[in-house]
């Protein structure tokens, strides 16, 4: 059994028979997320990956996780690990009582505990190696010179392909200091992952506040589970008093949560030099709006974070925060993935295929459910000779617990029904009357 296949086990009901879809895109060389102030000589390689994970139950699917990882290379070593929350969901539609917080926390948790050399063994470069003209035919190519070509085409019998170290990077050092960040960022919303799922009856939006409190405590524990002592969490909601943010702190196990991010800025540092823009981030688009006002180079931290409730995003009176973690991981905590858990499309472009059979299904019926799960199931049978990894849940709930205990002789009160989270948009099963 797989790592990954055992760890879920332990967060999905004992004896239910789940299924997992797990993807990750090619790791390749992108731009620094974060703009800086002066040019360097020391040359810095940003690696980003994309990590999609999919959760299915008698052959619907439920349950989604996006999470992108961004690997920096420098002096060509290892030295930082950002892992960025970018959306989860569920539809609704499962027959189990699932914990997505339990479910979303090992998932994390996961990804965190990724060796940085894993994305880092064969990485697409940022610039495309030039083509080689003496053997391509253009406008401009005599008659006679084709034909040399064309000849030289069919006596070698087979196509040109660059070098490998042209279209490759490898890296395989790692600093002793290397550190590790989380950031994502919680706002309430019907459906993010599964297109009109919010129709479903059964799918339970939490508001703004709400999800936040949840979103701390699946973070919450990852810190405690993974990171060492000294590591530091923070937390920003904009436009709300310090007071008031405290108050979302007081259940955290960690000691180390304050007010702020994990940037590493100070009040009067421009922002612009500060904040990484990270896909679908609202912090992100408000950065490039300032560029286009060509407000860049005049907006400071603190000015950003008022300014910024008062975005779209912001401005709809639901809580919506920046939340971030900032250490170094306990030791030994590093694993390295294996292949046998991860399905890697050779292209993006395929990446993006394979995640579009979740995606682009309608979830207003339970049909949209059991469509995509045909289609990808079908998709990586054919295209891959590959299976969904079968996982066997293995927790035992508190209420069979409760029952197996002896009679203590006392007056024995059932255990009051805890509401299970079936989304991170979220989604709540609630008791029957």
């Amino acid at each position: 059994m797989c790592l990954l296949q055992e760890l879920l086990s332990h967060a999905l009901p004992d004896t239910i028979e789940f299924e997992l879809l797990h993807l990750q895109s090619p790791p390749r060389e992108t731009h620094p997320i974060v703009l800086k102030r002066h040019q360097t000589t020391a040359v810095n390689n940003v690696i980003k990956s994309q990590h999609f994970f999919v959760l299915c139950s008698n052959k619907k699917v439920f349950y989604a996780l996006e999470i992108y990882v961004y690997v920096t290379v420098k002096l060509s070593e290892v030295v930082d690990k950002l892992v960025f929350v970018s959306k989860a969901d569920t539809n609704g539609y499962c027959d189990h009582n699932v914990s997505i917080k339990e479910l979303t926390r090992v998932l994390l948790e996961y990804v965190l505990s990724i060796d940085p050399l894993h994305y880092l063994s064969k990485v697409l470069k940022l610039s495309k190696p030039q083509r080689d003209y003496t053997k391509a035919i253009t406008q401009h190519t005599t008659t006679r010179r084709a034909l040399r070509i064309l000849k030289n085409r069919v006596s070698i019998c087979q196509r040109y392909t660059p070098p490998t170290e042209l279209l490759f990077s490898r890296f395989d050092r790692i600093s002793p200091q290397w550190s590790c960040r989380l950031c994502l960022f919680t706002r309430s919303e019907p459906q993010y992952l599964f297109s009109e799922s919010s129709q479903n009856p059964k799918k339970h939006v939490l508001p703004g506040n709400l999800l936040l409190k949840w979103w701390l405590s699946v973070v919450d524990q990852a810190i405690t589970d993974k990171f060492d002592s000294f590591a530091h969490a923070r937390i920003q909601i904009p436009g709300e008093e310090t007071s008031v943010i405290d108050k979302y702190l007081r259940n955290c196990k960690s000691p180390n949560w304050e007010v702020g991010d994990i940037f590493n800025g100070e009040r009067e540092d421009l922002a612009i030099f500060r904040l990484p823009v990270l896909p679908d981030d609202p912090k992100g688009r408000f950065l490039e709006q300032l560029v286009d006002e060509g407000r860049a180079k005049k907006v400071h931290l603190t000015d950003f974070w008022t300014e910024l409730q008062i975005q779209q995003e912001f401005r709809l009176g639901a809580t919506v925060s920046v939340i971030g973690v900032d250490g170094n991981l306990k030791p030994f905590t590093s694993h390295p993935a294996r292949d046998n858990e991860i399905i890697s499309p050779g292209s993006k472009k395929l990446f993006n295929m394979i995640k579009c059979y979740i995606t682009g299904e309608e979830y207003d019926t339970e049909e949209g459910a059991f469509d995509a799960y045909a289609n990808i199931t079908d998709f990586l049978r054919l295209r891959f000779n590959r299976t969904l990894t079968c996982i066997q849940g293995k927790k035992i709930s508190k209420r069979v617990v409760s029952n197996l205990l002896p009679s203590s002789g006392l007056n024995n009160q059932p255990l009051p029904f805890e509401a299970q989270t079936l989304s991170t948009t979220l989604v709540r099963k609630r008791p029957k009357k």
